[in-house]
């Protein structure tokens, strides 16, 4: 080639070297000339495939003796020319070996006990010494992020030990000591995750118990109350019915029809009248309440207006010997801005309890005033009085707290509960100052319709 004789110099290598009996001729070194020259041939410039085909399959080709310095050598050199064609998988494997043989053996008075160590290698010898495996770790490490160890046969390699596999029988591998103290960490963690998935699910599920319960519970109350309803509206209503047609048979049955005798039963008829159209005006308003169809109609209203009406409602009632009822006014008492119906109504509703709850000596005062902001409407009665414990409850539907008095004064309980509906709708507040055996005042107190206002309070 050098003689630019490049023509002759191919057909030599590609035909008179290639003959069998020159595949193995040396050098002086010991290195195969045929694969140099070859490799000097596809350098040239003019590379031929089937060469490189060639050669490539010489130094696959381990059933020869090539030296492995050389092989390694072609290997790369063949890669660099042809980096898409030649695939060399065993160089990897040429280079480990090559560094095992280079680091030379270990020695102790005088014989051989091992190959040096190499940093990153696991080294397994054969039962008969005459085989050495090697085993390059860094593949795994980069692959798995963490270090491992390859225990003989025989050795405790830890929990998180598995088999090596069918080439290794009997080896196991496992993380290193330090990877097994991350791993029991990041394991110690993932438990503390798992057991509180499982107590927030523990959690959740008796927490959907308990509502269920609740529903329930509820649905029951629910019964409960429309039973009572039905209990109460079936007896409130059929007892003044009979007092009253009891009273109109009397009179027509009577002989001798005596004036003041037939005023008398009239007045009772009457009184028995105003408390049945009574009953029936709290079953509506509890009836509208139930399914939020309760309208009200808000206006500017003036306090004194609305405890005469009521006051004018119970006078005829309440004017009688055992019952001293007064009405107070506050001079000057500033506007509200409510349905002044509705409100006479919860003042009904209190007067009446007044009445049903006193003595046999009824001292019964209904006044309005003023006060930080607000005026308040307050019925004061000298009857049983209210417990401590049942201020709060004495609002809830149907609840009456002396049952005996209810079965003989009448009522089935929606009064105080209708009274709060009426006045939170007016933004508004109810509460009760009791001492028991001394009488009550329940205290309604509402914003003034100029606090109201300011407030944007929506009427």
């Amino acid at each position: 080639m050098a003689a630019g004789k490049k023509g002759e110099a191919m057909a030599v290598v590609t035909n008179s070297l290639a003959a069998p009996r020159f595949a193995q001729t040396s050098d002086a070194q010991g290195r195969w000339i045929v694969p140099n020259a070859e490799l000097m041939a596809l350098e040239s410039g003019d590379p031929s495939r089937p060469l490189m085909e060639r050669l490539r399959a010489q130094l696959l080709d381990y059933n020869n003796a090539m030296p492995a310095p050389q092989r390694r050598f072609l290997m790369r050199r063949l890669q660099e020319l042809f980096p898409q064609e030649p695939v060399f998988p065993t160089l990897a494997a040429e280079v480990l070996a090559a560094g095992y043989v280079e680091a030379g053996p270990v020695h102790a008075a005088g014989e051989v006990l091992r190959p040096a160590p190499l940093p990153g290698l696991w080294q397994i010898a054969s039962s008969d010494r005459r085989l050495t495996l090697l085993f390059a770790t860094s593949r795994l490490q980069k692959m798995l992020g963490t270090n491992f160890v390859l225990t003989p046969p025989g050795q405790s390699a830890g929990q998180y030990a598995t088999a090596a596999g069918a080439t290794l029988p009997g080896w196991q591998i496992a993380p290193s000591l330090r990877e097994q103290k991350l791993l029991k960490t990041a394991a110690d963690a993932q438990n503390a995750s798992y057991l509180w998935v499982g107590v927030i699910a523990l959690a959740a599920v008796v927490a959907l118990a308990l509502l269920a319960v609740r529903l329930i519970r509820r649905q029951a109350a629910v019964a409960q109350l429309r039973n009572d309803l039905v209990a109460n509206v079936t007896h409130e209503l059929k007892t003044p019915l009979a007092s009253m047609r009891l009273l109109v048979d009397t009179l027509l049955h009577s002989p001798v029809l005596h004036q003041e005798t037939a005023r008398q039963y009239l007045q009772l008829i009457a009184q028995e009248n105003l408390r049945l159209s009574r009953l029936i005006d709290n079953f509506l308003a509890f009836s509208r309440m139930e399914r939020n169809k309760q309208a009200f109609d808000f206006s500017e209203a003036a306090p004194k207006d609305i405890i005469d009406a009521a006051a004018a409602a119970v006078r005829e009632r309440f004017n009688s010997p055992e019952c001293r009822f007064e009405t107070r006014a506050a001079p000057d008492l500033p506007p509200v801005t409510a349905d002044a119906g509705a409100l006479v109504t919860a003042l009904l509703n209190l007067l009446d309890n007044a009445y049903k709850y006193s003595g046999d000596q009824k001292e019964i005062l209904l006044r309005a005033g003023a006060e930080n902001g607000h005026v308040t409407f307050a019925v004061q009665d000298n009857g049983i009085g209210v417990p401590p414990r049942e201020t709060r409850r004495i609002f809830q539907r149907f609840y009456q707290v002396d049952q005996r008095m209810a079965r003989t004064g009448g009522g089935c309980g929606l009064g105080l509960s209708i009274v709060q509906f009426i006045v939170s709708a007016h933004h508004g507040t109810v509460r009760v100052e009791s001492d028991p055996g001394r009488g009550s005042t329940f205290v309604i107190s509402l914003p003034t319709a100029r606090a109201a206002a300011t407030n944007g309070h929506s009427v």
